[in-house]
């Protein structure tokens, strides 16, 4: 499979927003119209849409899912969301909507029987976030921290048959700084499940560089980059 840059349509009180390093005082509105955003970025070529809900993060439970669910219904291309996703209900939900892929984080780190069942129901379909700050897991949309190393965590959700993470380094996250390249190689190759790397994308040369750390570095998601014009589409 080719490497995969998949574009972030982050929503935040059904808007289109993205944050700085994950911190909900630090806002920036991009569009009023979270669908016609992701139509664009499949217009312009892109195979796959990343879609957050950030009020669901936050609070535990999903808070925009009408208009995710519109959304996925409405593309033609696959959409992974994440977000406050807890329950087994939510999941089928999602996917009943037309989802691809349910990205799960917290629940992930409180509840692994949990995550047994799901993975084992939807084989394939469930990607867990590592949301990682120096190394240490955080949950709760970035909000807490665990004390959990994220290649640790990792292991061990690959043992209840998770085989795909999204990886990211909370501190690049909307900064334009450049991704964690050293800890995105670390942290794939201590696991050997699929990886999508997240947080800091910010040229070409970050995607081509992304796309050499290792066979299963399958992919990143970019935010800021492509709304602020850094990152260009290529098709």
């Amino acid at each position: 499979m080719s490497f995969e840059v998949i574009p972030a349509v982050d929503i935040l009180d059904g808007k289109c927003v993205r944050l700085e390093k994950g911190d909900y005082s630090k806002v920036t509105v991009y569009s009023d119209d979270p669908l016609s955003m992701a139509k664009k970025w499949q217009d312009q070529g892109y195979k796959r849409v990343h879609l957050v809900d950030l009020d669901g993060a936050r609070e535990g439970a999903p808070k925009n899912i009408a208009l995710i669910k519109k959304i996925a219904s409405s593309l033609s291309v696959p959409v992974q969301v994440g977000g406050g996703i807890r329950q087994l209900d939510t999941i089928k939900e999602l996917f009943d909507s037309g989802a691809d892929r349910v990205i799960l984080g917290t629940v992930a780190f409180e509840n692994l029987s949990f995550i047994k069942t799901v993975s084992g129901l939807f084989a394939g379909r469930i990607a867990v976030s590592i949301d990682a700050k120096k190394d240490i897991v955080l949950t709760k949309g970035w909000l807490e921290a665990t004390t959990l190393k994220a290649a640790d965590a990792a292991r061990k959700l690959v043992s209840m048959g998770i085989k795909r993470f999204v990886y990211t380094d909370v501190s690049r996250d909307g900064m334009m700084s450049g991704p964690n390249f050293s800890g995105i190689k670390r942290f794939a190759s201590s696991t050997g499940a699929s990886v999508i790397a997240s947080g800091g994308v910010t040229t070409q040369k970050d995607i081509d560089k992304l796309s050499g750390l290792g066979k299963n570095v399958e992919g990143c998601i970019v935010g800021r980059a492509l709304y602020e014009g850094s990152i260009k589409s290529s098709f």
